[in-house]
């Protein structure tokens, strides 16, 4: 019998105890992913959905992990994102399994990854990335652009205006519903353009606006097609159009005025699906989706999200938006009473209680 074990059969037990304990470590759903985890590392496994690479060595690569209950912002800072094997099978698509710590930026929880090994990549994506983590190739031809519809004319729905995508430059087109003039001598004309889908705000400085024609000057009720890059400020996204021939009126265009879409119609379209009677809440299984559209009559935000009720006038709804949703959908996160609406939404029960629940920012279909 041994009486003082071997230092060398010590460290290899140690060793083997250690690298068990971190295969078995539990894998964790991203509904459980809750403020008071913040700090805390978690591990959690899903699919890889809207990559987006860092444009800075100070700005992470990030994209939403998606599984069943949901999604979350996944950040990877590239001194990191570098060492990942394999990383450029990091795409849409991709199955990932990841080991970071809860914080908190803008209201929303996300994930940050510390450490190339916290990375497994369990299965391929099935599209490439927007970008690439290393410098940008010398050939524009060879850098990969993200999908995004759009119509015959090139113009984009502002609901597909995300986060995500600030830095790229889209053509909308729609309704001017208000339109303000400089406060002073450094602020910029401030456009409000309302389509089907949502709205967005348009900003120029006096310089633009000193080199457009008067047909091409935008007035309140105008329909308008405009081109720019999108940007963000102080939260809301901004689109910014760079020189005279970016912005188009009735006027100036007159085919315009008869491609005008019908509002009511289109938002009724995309909310086609059938609605659900509240009756039928009690008996709809949790995890299945519906649409729905209707009025929002009260709005109470909360540190995670925010609880909306909203009725068609024969049915009234409560429906919690979290926050992982609404982060890209500055709309939502402005949303007051009286305001139509329409989005996807799963059943769960809460606490007893039938709600709907919206966890992702492409459920959200319409607010204005």
């Amino acid at each position: 019998m041994l009486k003082h074990p071997i230092p060398g059969l010590m460290f290899f037990v140690a060793l083997f105890s250690v690298s068990l304990a971190f295969a078995q470590s539990p894998v964790l759903s991203t509904s459980a992913i809750t403020q008071d985890k913040v700090g805390q590392v978690v591990e959690l496994q899903g699919t890889v959905k809207s990559f987006q690479a860092s444009r800075s060595d100070r700005a992470p690569n990030s994209f939403k992990l998606e599984d069943a209950a949901g999604t979350i912002r996944v950040a990877i800072w590239p001194d990191v994102f570098s060492k990942i094997p394999d990383k450029e099978q990091i795409t849409d698509g991709a199955k990932v399994r990841v080991k970071g710590k809860v914080a908190e930026f803008r209201g929303a929880l996300e994930i940050h990854v510390n450490s190339p090994s916290d990375v497994k990549i369990e299965g391929a994506g099935t599209s490439q990335p927007t970008q690439t983590a290393s410098p940008a190739p010398s050939s524009a031809a060879q850098q990969v652009k993200p999908a995004v519809a759009t119509t015959a004319s090139g113009v984009t729905s502002i609901a597909q205006l995300t986060n995500d995508k600030v830095g790229q430059k889209f053509t909308i087109q729609g309704t001017v519903t208000s339109a303000r003039r400089p406060s002073s001598e450094r602020a910029p004309y401030i456009l409000k353009v309302k389509d089907a889908t949502g709205s967005i705000d348009v900003v120029f400085w006096q310089n633009l606006a000193d080199k457009l024609s008067d047909n091409q000057k935008p007035n309140e009720g105008d329909t308008v097609r405009i081109t720019g890059t999108l940007g963000e400020y102080r939260g809301n996204l901004q689109l910014k159009p760079e020189t005279p021939s970016d912005i188009e009126t009735e006027k100036s265009n007159p085919e315009l005025k008869s491609e005008a879409p019908n509002t009511a119609t289109e938002k009724n379209t995309q909310a086609g699906a059938p609605t659900a009677p509240a009756a039928e809440f009690s008996s709809a299984p949790d995890g299945s989706m519906i649409e729905i559209s209707g009025k929002v009559v009260h709005v109470e935000r909360f540190r995670l999200g925010q609880n909306l009720t909203i009725t068609d006038g024969k049915n009234t709804w409560q429906v919690i938006v979290w926050a992982n949703a609404s982060s890209l959908q500055p709309s939502i996160e402005r949303v007051r009473g009286g305001e139509d609406i329409s989005l996807r939404a799963r059943f769960q029960t809460v606490e007893g209680k039938k709600v709907l629940v919206v966890a992702s920012p492409e459920d959200i279909l319409y607010v204005g």
